[in-house]
């Protein structure tokens, strides 16, 4: 089962798609699907640190998706939202951090 993180995950990076060019306040984009603005401030941050979006602060600012993630793949967001943990080939669970791109074990 898929967790809300994920959904508001997919949600955000669909509406980035949508407005390419433009930075997009989070705040307006929860107010619109009646979630909090905090968590999914909190999921773009993560976003952001993946190098999937980039932000720009103040008048005009918010987030906006970087070009090469325009096609990003529903199987890529599940990866990144609902997978932390892998097994690695000599069976041991190991935990991927995808901010640095380094598997510790």
């Amino acid at each position: 089962m898929l967790k809300k993180r994920f959904d508001y995950g997919l949600m955000l990076i669909e509406r980035l798609k949508e407005l390419p060019d433009n930075y997009i306040d989070v705040r307006g984009i929860a107010r619109e699907n009646k979630i909090p603005s905090a968590y999914l401030e909190k999921i773009a941050q993560e976003l952001k640190k993946a190098g999937w979006i980039e932000s720009r602060r103040g008048n005009g600012g918010g987030y906006r998706i970087k070009e090469a993630y325009l096609k990003i793949s529903v199987s890529e967001l599940i990866n990144f939202f609902e997978r932390p943990y892998e097994i690695c080939p000599i069976g041991r669970i190991v935990k991927f951090n995808a901010y640095d791109q380094k598997y510790k074990y």
